[in-house]
């Protein structure tokens, strides 16, 4: 197996960085490629006369790193390490980034690779550009344990507020419509955060229990404890919260625009303005038995694409790809 020396620049490395990096275990998403390379991370002006002594330098396309990308492109040109830049935002929230699209283009041209985390995502960036969810600690996930009695799940159900969408009314009516169909049901929204919200003067009473964000391993306990989870996100995103749900084992329904949902769940997706769809597919989870138990079985098996293994694999192929196109 090759062995790469990979870093990660920031233009500065934050409490919540660092946080969410010593998380066990780790919080899903962009940072576990540190771990996937037993690499290192740091801020440009610590690390910026040692970048050619790496294989990859990876910075991640917010609009806070975009001068600091024109540096490290600069510094690079001439050297073997590849330049990789991978793009974190769901597409329809580009626009509201700030950034002149002709830049945006611009700057991923100066890469030598170039990545999004899901297909629609990836499809918006340039032509050649792969398509490399983040990694996953789905081993860990599978392995986990929490003592809770199953009845003390029943009716419970839960969503997840996506700030950048600011969306929360359509879950909730579903649970409306299926406390219409005799569910008793204990309502809860996650991660909510009033100032993106775009029903913030209703939030009280569309859910009995409103929580704001909790750290990471405080949440995938939380999410043992439904009985269902509802990911109704309506834009493109790769979803990390569902490769939690299926490597834990909680039942989930929800965006077949998430690549995740669609991916572990495939008989658990719908549109997610399909409140037909919707009801009937959480009524057969509510009900339980061995149609639940199928889907459950391969969300199980489906998750371990996210793991550390098959995420390393994707990222050096399309590395061994890009350096040979680049003459590196």
């Amino acid at each position: 197996m090759t062995k790469i020396k990979y870093l990660h620049v920031c233009t500065k490395l934050t409490q919540a960085m660092k946080d969410s990096m010593s998380f066990i275990p780790m919080l899903p998403g962009m940072y576990n490629w540190i771990n996937v390379f037993q690499g290192q991370i740091g801020p440009y002006k610590l690390v910026k006369d040692k970048l050619e002594d790496y294989d990859v330098v990876q910075i991640n396309m917010s609009p806070v790193d975009f001068p600091m990308i024109m540096e490290v492109a600069r510094k690079l040109k001439s050297s073997s390490t590849m330049l990789v830049l991978n793009n974190d935002y769901v597409a329809e929230h580009w626009g509201e980034l700030g950034i002149n699209p002709t830049q945006y283009d611009e700057t991923q041209r100066m890469a030598d690779m170039t990545f999004g985390t899901e297909p629609y995502q990836t499809s918006c960036m340039i032509k050649g550009s792969y398509c490399l969810p983040h990694p996953h600690r789905v081993d860990l996930l599978k392995n986990y344990r929490l003592d809770i009695n199953e009845e003390d799940k029943k009716g419970k159900v839960g969503t997840l507020f996506h700030w950048w969408e600011g969306e929360m009314l359509l879950p909730s009516l579903l649970f409306k419509r299926l406390e219409e169909d005799g569910h008793k049901l204990d309502t809860h929204i996650y991660a909510y955060d009033s100032k993106f919200s775009k029903s913030q003067h209703w939030a009280k009473v569309l859910y009995d229990h409103i929580h704001a964000g909790y750290k990471y391993p405080t949440f995938i306990k939380e999410l043992m404890t439904l009985q269902l989870f509802v990911e109704n996100c309506s834009y493109h995103t790769y979803g990390r919260t569902t490769v939690d749900t299926a490597a834990l084992g909680v039942p989930t329904i929800g965006s077949n625009r998430v690549f995740s949902m669609k991916h572990c769940f495939p008989n658990m997706s719908y549109d997610p303005a399909d409140m037909k769809s919707a009801i009937e597919i959480a009524n057969k989870v509510l009900k339980g038995g061995k149609w639940l138990e199928e889907q459950m079985s391969i969300a199980r098996d489906k998750c371990d694409y996210f793991n550390y293994d098959n995420s390393r694999e994707r990222f050096m192929k399309a590395f061994n790809e890009s350096k040979k196109r680049v003459g590196k």
